[in-house]
């Protein structure tokens, strides 16, 4: 049993890092938001269902108002007829309705509780949304920043993939001119040995072959050479 606890605390472990690696600050800021946003929505919606339970108790509590006092003036009509009786019975009836109002007075004091709590939960999570959409915006411009800063370290302590292709083409740039330059020599070498001989227009057609040469291998020098200039600002 020891060492599958152990097996589930390492996996746990190496899960906590993967997650941790992969998480992106801004798209936790993002869900964070949206959850806080959907309690919201569904705050509204409780607050509008208590207030509309509210509005039905309040027109019931009218309504019984309107019936006690039907009963009461029932109640006097029949004694003014001396129908003690019909008196009574509407008097009993008064104090029914009496009791009905007062349970949905009770009923209708305990929802309003209830929706001012709910108001001042709405209130306090209006807020704190508000001060995350600043955070967010805050934490967003810091992370960019620190984004843009470790990328700049990296190439400078040679810790980015990038400063090695950078260096492999720079490489590789400085081969062909290389090969160009002793190319370049080597025709040079030849023409001065009289290996290489002139033939009607074949003079113009090495020079100007020549002449590309070295303008080829000037403009790579100096192509290197902004190269290594960026990488030294870097």
């Amino acid at each position: 049993m020891k060492i599958f606890k152990r097996m589930k605390k390492v996996f746990e472990a190496k899960m906590s890092k993967f997650v941790d690696e992969v998480e992106d600050p801004e798209e936790l800021l993002d869900i964070s938001l949206q959850e806080m946003k959907e309690h919201l929505q569904q705050v509204q919606k409780s607050l509008l269902e208590l207030t509309t339970i509210k509005k039905g108790l309040e027109k019931d509590l009218d309504d019984v108002k309107d019936k006690v006092e039907l009963a009461q003036e029932q109640a006097q009509t029949a004694m003014d007829i001396e129908k003690e009786e019909l008196a009574r019975a509407a008097l009993e009836k008064k104090a029914d309705l009496n009791d009905k109002k007062t349970i949905l007075k009770t009923k209708i004091e305990k929802i309003e509780n209830k929706i001012e709590v709910i108001k001042s939960n709405k209130k306090t999570l209006a807020e704190q949304i508000k001060k995350l959409e600043t955070k967010r915006e805050e934490l967003t411009f810091i992370n960019k920043s620190a984004d843009a800063q470790l990328e700049v370290k990296e190439i400078i302590t040679g810790a980015s993939s990038d400063i090695t292709d950078l260096n492999e083409q720079i490489k590789r740039a400085e081969e062909k001119i290389q090969k160009k330059e002793a190319k370049l020599s080597a025709i040079d070498e030849l023409v001065a040995d009289g290996e290489l001989i002139n033939d009607f227009n074949s003079e113009d057609d090495i020079e100007k072959s020549l002449n590309q040469i070295q303008r080829d291998s000037k403009i790579e020098e100096e192509l290197a050479n902004l190269r290594s200039k960026k990488m030294g600002d870097a």
